[in-house]
């Protein structure tokens, strides 16, 4: 007999309200849910018949373990009461149970009520192949679009493309609006996720940095860049310093680390910073570039 801990018999015999179990994989969380059905279907007490109850996971084989499970318990029940009409009768509705994937559940709801929906239920999931050009087409058709637009709606638009895209293709754009959609459609109501996003971005003419929520997340990203650049830099400045390291780049190290640490007081408002950085040039670090040189079998970062 197996031996729950007291927080999976808290799992397996609470009732009479939600419950939400988390726990590390191999925990033992399909053992306690199956335990848990099988309790609700031997009930003394008004027990449940199997076909009421709705059991979803993640993968096929992991369904059909529970419903293997499922069926081994309620098995061994009626061998020990032979007699039992219920036990005889969920032993029946076991195969027409709900225990499936919760992608095999969402389908069987939308093919049972493909009339109300107006769509074939004959429909199947398309491939990864079959989407990506789904995706595609429907870019190219929104693109057609815009770029046919007149008058102010044709400017945002090209503003748009200038911005995220270089003068040869326009590939990038559609690369951007590809992630911000797949990244929308891990929220429950992507749309409204998507207008609230857009609310952020609508800035009143007298606006102080401290209205921009997401001008202190790009400060931040700033500051970190810069705390990654001074531990390359002293990384650079202590192999320079070495007995037989590359003693000539400890100037250049010296000048960029004075510029860092000016950046790096300038980066609480965006209009210092942004007027410190045109001003100033790091010898070896334009447009954020790191090459490696092996100098007396050294990894020197330059």
């Amino acid at each position: 007999m197996v031996k729950w801990t007291n927080e999976q018999e808290d799992a397996i015999y609470s009732d009479g309200s939600d419950i939400l179990v988390a726990a590390a994989a191999g925990s033992g969380k399909t053992a306690v849910l199956v335990e848990r059905i099988i309790q609700k279907l031997l009930a003394k007490e008004n027990p449940v018949d199997i076909d009421s109850l709705l059991v979803v996971t993640f993968t096929n084989a992991a369904s059909q373990e529970m419903r293997n499970r499922i069926g081994l318990a309620l098995e061994n029940a009626l061998a020990a009461d032979p007699t039992s009409i219920h036990l005889k009768k969920q032993l029946s509705l076991l195969q027409k149970a709900h225990i499936s994937t919760l992608h095999s559940f969402c389908m069987d709801v939308v093919r049972q009520y493909a009339y109300l929906l107006d769509i074939d239920p004959s429909f199947r999931i398309a491939n990864d192949m079959e989407t990506d050009l789904i995706k595609q087409d429907v870019l190219d058709d929104l693109f057609e679009e815009w770029y046919g637009k007149q008058a102010e709606e044709q400017e945002l638009f090209f503003d748009v493309v200038d911005r995220f895209s270089s003068d040869r293709s326009d590939i990038e754009v559609e690369n951007l609006i590809l992630t911000l959609y797949t990244f929308s459609m891990q929220n429950p109501w992507p749309e409204q996720w998507l207008d609230q996003l857009a609310d952020v971005y609508h800035i009143s003419e007298n606006w102080h940095e401290e209205d921009l929520s997401w001008l202190s997340i790009i400060k931040k990203e700033v500051k970190d860049q810069f705390k990654a650049i001074e531990e390359e830099l002293l990384l650079a400045e202590r192999i320079a310093g070495e007995s037989d390291g590359p003693y000539q780049y400890l100037e250049t190290v010296a000048a960029d680390k004075s510029l860092l640490e000016g950046a790096l007081l300038n980066h609480e408002t965006w209009d210092e910073l942004q007027e410190y950085m045109v001003e100033s040039k790091f010898v070896h670090y334009q447009e954020r570039k790191w090459n490696v040189m092996k100098i007396s079998d050294k990894s020197f970062v330059h």
